[in-house]
């Protein structure tokens, strides 16, 4: 089964994510810190892409050098429409999560998982209403599994 775990470090006004995924047999994890208004703004554009079944949201936590000249990026959510039926539809979600290296800047030492996760709207919907809750405090992790026929 494919699915992504999320957990969170919490502070005043931000929050880290810290996400582990394994899909079709590869896993790893990555984190990324945000202001937790823009995790509830990430939350409120799936609320509206599962609504409408139209548009995008993403989540995008990325580590650039000091002089901005390249970044990694961290932990990522891309959410997109992949069937439009209100009822039923069908919502992608690419998934990035990297861990940057210790010692100096080599490339050969990134590691790194990227992939998609196909889920039904409602379950997107509901993971949206946990992740708010996880910002808050209110619940420890939360998972999004990519099983189509979990409905």
């Amino acid at each position: 089964m494919s699915k992504l775990t999320i957990t969170a470090d919490r502070e005043n006004y931000a929050v880290g994510l810290t996400g582990s995924i394994q899909i079709d047999g590869f896993s790893g994890f990555g984190e990324g810190w945000f202001n937790n208004s823009d995790v509830k703004e990430f939350c409120s554009n799936i609320q509206n892409l599962t609504n409408n079944m139209s548009g995008t949201a993403e989540l995008i936590g990325s580590q650039s050098k000091a002089d901005g000249s390249e970044y990694l990026e961290r932990f990522a959510l891309r959410c997109y429409v992949l069937s439009e039926s209100k009822v039923n539809g069908v919502i992608g979600v690419h998934i990035t999560l990297s861990e940057y290296p210790y010692t100096d800047c080599r490339e050969q030492e990134i590691l790194k998982v990227s992939g998609e996760l196909q889920v039904r709207n409602h379950k997107l919907k509901e993971f949206s209403d946990n992740l708010n809750e996880l910002v808050q405090g209110s619940l420890n992790e939360v998972v999004l599994n990519g099983d189509l026929n979990d409905i």
